[in-house]
C-alpha cells in the first residue's frame, strides 16, 4: 500500500475495501500496543546484555514502522468516499463482473481502487490491465486485456453491484 497519494485525492472505496482497512488498522494498533509493552519491559531490565538491546532496537524500529503504516491506512480512510456506482451498467470501481475468456472459462472479479486490490480473492485493480481493459464498458461487448504476459479477449457476460 505504499502509493503516494495527493492530500486532496478522493479514494474510492468498496465497503468491503473500507472493512478491511478499518480491520488492518485494528491489526496495526494491537501490534504497536504489543511492541510498546516489550519496549517499556526491555528498558526497565537494567541487566540486558548487548544482544537484548539490539532486540529493544529493533522492536522500536518496527514500531516505527507500524506507525508509519497506520498513518498511511488512516489518510486513506480519510479521503475515502464511496465507490458504489448508482446502477450497474458500465463496468467501474464498486461493479463485480462475469467474464468468459477464448477457452469458454468464466470468471468473476470485484473492480476495485489500487487501495483495496487482492487478486488472489478477485479483487482487481483499476489500474492492473485487466481492469483498465474492463474499465468503461458493458455487458454484451467484448475487451482486449494487454499485459506483460500476454494479451487476450474476453466476453463480459454480466456486471453486478459489489457487496
Amino acid at each position: 500500500m505504499a502509493t503516494e497519494l495527493k492530500s486532496e485525492e478522493r479514494i474510492p472505496l468498496t465497503a468491503a475495501g473500507r472493512q478491511r482497512i478499518e480491520d488492518e488498522i485494528g491489526r496495526v494498533e494491537t501490534r504497536m500496543a504489543e511492541l510498546r509493552e516489550l519496549v517499556a519491559e526491555a528498558h526497565d531490565d537494567r541487566t540486558a546484555d548487548d544482544d537484548e538491546r539490539a532486540a529493544a532496537f529493533a522492536m522500536l524500529d518496527e514500531l516505527g514502522r507500524q506507525e508509519a503504516k497506520l498513518l498511511e491506512l488512516r489518510a486513506i480512510l480519510e479521503r475515502a468516499v464511496d465507490a458504489t456506482p448508482p446502477k450497474a451498467d458500465v463496468v467501474d470501481i464498486g461493479t463485480v463482473v462475469r467474464v468468459r475468456d477464448e477457452d469458454g472459462e468464466e470468471s468473476v472479479y470485484t473492480v476495485v481502487n489500487p487501495a483495496e486490490a487482492a487478486p488472489s480473492q478477485g479483487r482487481v485493480s483499476t489500474g492492473a490491465p485487466l481492469g483498465q481493459a474492463l474499465v468503461g464498458h458493458k455487458a454484451g461487448e467484448k475487451v482486449m486485456v494487454q499485459a506483460p504476459s500476454g494479451a487476450w479477449q474476453l466476453d463480459i457476460l454480466e456486471i453486478g453491484l459489489a457487496a
